[in-house]
């Protein structure tokens, strides 16, 4: 059998509060909590789907008989009041709760089953005294039942189970029975008789035509409202009739009494008492004739049947609800339909929906529905406004339930504010998501109201399905919204890389044309330097970014003095700061600041807030640094005057490939991942950082938090400063080597092999791996420049190689490579690599393994 919802580890015991959508339901209720679903195809309660929670929920919660039998199989879960059609079998609840109803009812499937199978279709049953012979108590009996089936559907739509309100009528068909057999003898049994409709909650009346005596029972007096004694008539009961009803309901009973072969009738209709509670009554009745077919009396039976019709009524709201918002594309439309439809069945003053804002204290009313004049509360309001109850309330996920506010509510707690807003009366349903209070949706009335248990569900069932719709339409914006920000990137990227291109190629053509010219040759030189520089910026950006993003980022955590960071970028910023007429202010402490971070990543955190300081901010602005420490923490604002920030951007400035709306004007370039890359890098050091500005136009600050090392290390730290010792012998001079280099990238190779030459060192070259095993065998090279990504032999594989060669044993080897996150270099290691450069490797970096190739003089 296939399980109905899937289940991770099976509890040995149910949770009883994951069943939150059953609390109360009598007997059936406990045994529900109380029973192992984790070993029945249904799963464990927390599993269920919602429309399963809802349909279970409901029919708990219901004194009539009622069953839901769920999923292909059609698994039983059944009320307090159907336990009685079951008989003996309910005595053990593992055979029959969860079991599917082919085995419950096996001796009756045949019968039972073509009808559940019809429901499952989409079509609506109604079945009026069905005989059916049952093995329920040990022997076979034949009873006779009354029933409804209506389908459930679940979230996607489809139908998944089916709801069937049920009522024994046994007694009744035998009566009705005896009756026919005896009509002269009713008027002495109707004592009997009405015993006997009162165990199935039937009432009973007797109308004789010809002289206009009314017998009622007590049951179908107070179906109608009426007084339980005293004399009746047939125009009192036709004036406890719904007026939209009443019309219909009697004509349809003359039409009854007109025609000779009409013997049988049946009508569903509302009936309303002094009070203007609504009742939903079925009568089912005969009409007696003489022998002539006039007829005499009317006699027949009423069964109140609101409930049923309360459950039907919520099961299609909740539907309508599913149905109006399934397709809705904007979260907003899902708020419309739903609060609309909820208000208008309730009949209420508004119906409201809020999402929670992130600091669990102001909520943000986004769209309520509301009646021809009053007011609407759409807005942003605090929780703690309205009181201790319903802050208590929403922040521990129960519903706030206030029938009279004046009454149960304090002046200053929350009184004065519902009050405002003319609330007199309320249900507001909280909803938690991994354990954190998410949103809400609110029924108002204007006048106190005596909520009833089955609008309170009602309600917690619409803001559970609402929040089903919103959250997938709010997914799917996010990912629109991702994927603009992704094509917004791809093409600044592709921007950006192209404008340092541009003064590359120019200053190469100049130099072919200016050769000779030592100063234009210094200026180009300068030039390319520059524009090279700018896109190993960006490359290193878009890999650090990669790198984090991975988790594969590795911090070399030290003890470092923050005034030594901040000296680091202040120093690698000042370019661009000078560049643009920027004026620069520091307000640092006196002494040192220690803490343990990687002091390359922090100064790379404050240069990157440095640049865009400058990049941001028109010619001439002012820029500045501030640190204060506290006990524990350093606060590091950086300030400027330039284009500031909307409200509404000082988040998403963080995110990933975002760059203010209006900077594109004044910026300087950039691909909107610098901020993201500060933020990852100053969580990664335990740190927070936040932007703040007064507006457009007026600056921004953004402010970096971090924690400081403890004083004793402070002090040890700062007495081995003092004691320190300056160390390293000054190098000699490097003695010219043999020098083999591999790249498949011929100009790489080239101009590589140009600059050693210029060194004064020997150089041999290849273009791909087995051409540079090839050549290290007769060139025996003292150090070797391997690509890694060379076709035929890659540089790992020539690496080990050229390892294994004659007269090769003292070889240096440095790997070339784009590649350089801890797994590259492992492997690089693996391969007998003694070096590890990123290309493009920097002038330096070449000059160090050069002079670790060979001991200087």
């Amino acid at each position: 059998m296939k399980p109905i919802v899937q289940s991770g580890t099976r509890p040995s015991a149910p949770d009883a509060s994951s069943l939150d959508f059953a609390s109360g339901g009598g007997e059936m209720g406990a045994a529900l909590r109380a029973f192992d679903w984790a070993s029945t195809p249904l799963g464990p309660l927390a599993s269920w789907p919602q429309s399963l929670r809802t349909a279970a929920s409901m029919m708990l919660n219901a004194r009539h008989p009622m069953y839901v039998a769920w999923g292909p199989d059609l698994l039983l879960l059944y009320n307090d009041g159907y336990r009685q059609i079951l008989g003996a079998k309910a005595a053990d609840p593992h055979r029959v709760l969860g079991q599917p109803f082919c085995q419950v009812w096996r001796e009756i499937w045949d019968q039972v089953g073509p009808m559940l199978d019809a429901t499952l279709r989409g079509e609506s049953l109604w079945i009026e005294d069905g005989a059916f012979t049952l093995n329920r108590n040990g022997f076979p009996e034949q009873v006779y039942a009354s029933f409804s089936t209506s389908p459930i559907r679940g979230e996607s739509g489809a139908i998944t189970g089916v709801l069937c309100v049920c009522s024994e009528t046994t007694d009744k068909v035998r009566s009705q029975r005896e009756r026919d057999a005896a009509l002269a003898e009713l008027a002495t049994h109707v004592e009997k008789l009405q015993i006997a409709t009162d165990s199935a909650e039937l009432g009973m009346f007797d109308y004789q035509l010809d002289s206009s005596i009314l017998t009622c029972s007590v049951r179908t007096r107070r179906q109608f409202g009426l007084p339980i004694d005293g004399e009746m008539s047939g125009a009192m009961l036709a004036a406890a009739l719904h007026p939209d009803d009443r019309g219909r309901v009697l004509e349809e009973i003359r039409a009854v009494l007109a025609s000779a072969q009409e013997e049988r009738y049946r009508c569903e209709y509302r009936t309303v008492d002094a009070g203007g509670r609504t009742r939903w009554i079925v009568t089912r009745g005969r009409v007696i004739r003489d022998d002539a077919g006039r007829p005499l009396r009317l006699i027949g039976t009423t069964l109140d049947v609101t409930e049923r019709r309360q459950v039907e009524a919520r099961l299609r709201l909740l539907d309508a609800i599913g149905e109006a918002t399934r397709v809705a594309t904007e979260s907003e439309t899902i708020m419309a339909h739903s609060t609309r439809l909820l208000g208008e069945y309730l009949g209420v003053t508004r119906v409201a929906y809020a999402d929670l804002e992130p600091d669990n204290d102001r909520f943000t009313i986004r769209h309520d529905w509301h009646v021809d004049g009053a007011i609407s509360t759409v807005g942003v309001y605090s929780l703690d406004l309205f009181g201790s109850r319903a802050t208590s309330s929403m922040r521990l996920g129960h519903t706030l339930l206030i029938d009279d506010v004046d009454r149960e509510l304090a002046p200053g707690d929350g009184l004065e504010m519902f009050n405002q807003i003319g609330i007199k009366a309320i249900v507001c349903c909280p909803l938690v998501r991994q354990g954190r209070l998410v949103a809400m949706m609110a029924v108002h009335q204007q006048q106190p109201r005596n909520w009833s248990p089955d609008e309170v569900a009602l309600v917690e069932a619409a803001v559970d399905r609402c929040w089903a719709h919103i959250e997938r339409v709010r997914s799917t914006e996010a990912l629109r919204e991702a994927d603009r920000r992704k094509s917004e990137f791809l093409a600044t990227l592709a921007h950006e890389l192209r404008n340092p291109l541009a003064p590359i190629r120019n200053a190469l053509e100049l130099l072919r044309l200016g050769a000779g010219k030592p100063a234009l040759m210094d200026k180009l030189r300068a030039t390319m330097e520059r524009q090279v520089a700018h896109m190993v910026h960006l490359i290193n950006d878009l890999l650090d970014i990669a790198r984090i993003s991975s988790g594969k980022v590795v911090l070399k955590i030290e003890r470092v003095d923050l005034q030594s960071v901040i000296a680091s970028a202040v120093e690698t910023s000042m370019p661009l700061i000078e560049a643009s007429g920027h004026r620069l202010a520091l307000d640092l402490p006196g002494g040192p600041l220690w803490m343990e971070g990687d002091a390359v990543r922090l100064s790379q955190v404050l240069s990157n807030l440095l640049s865009n300081a400058a990049k941001y901010t028109p010619h001439s602005g002012g820029i500045g640094i501030g640190v204060t420490a506290g006990d524990a923490t350093a606060v590091i604002r950086v300030t400027d005057t330039g284009i500031g920030l909307a409200q509404e951007s000082l988040e998403s400035v963080f995110e990933m490939f975002v760059q203010a709306p209006h900077s594109i004007g004044i910026s300087k370039g950039g691909l909107g991942i610098g901020l993201s890359l500060v933020r990852h890098l100053v969580m990664l050091h335990g740190g927070a950082v936040s932007a703040s500005s007064p507006g457009p136009g007026l600056g921004s600050t953004f402010t970096i938090r971090l924690p400081l090392a403890d004083a004793a290390q402070e002090e040890a730290l700062a007495g081995l400063k003092d004691a320190g010792t300056t160390g390293g012998a000054a190098a000699g001079t490097v003695r010219p080597l043999r020098v083999l280099v591999a790249d498949d990238n011929m100009d790489a190779a080239d101009t590589l092999a140009s600059l050693l030459r210029a060194k004064g060192h020997e150089v041999r070259v290849a273009y791909d791996g087995e051409a540079a095993v090839r050549a290290g065998a007769d060139f025996l090279p003292d150090l070797a420049f391997l690509d890694i990504g060379m076709p035929r032999m890659d540089g790992c594989q020539a690496a080990r190689a050229l390892r294994l060669l004659p007269g090769l044993d003292k070889l240096r080897l440095a790997a070339l490579t784009g590649w350089g996150a801890r797994e590259d270099r492992a492997r690089t290691g693996d391969a007998g690599f003694d070096h590890h450069l990123l290309k493009p490797a920097a002038p330096e970096q070449v000059d160090a393994v050069l002079a670790a190739a060979r001991p200087p003089d």
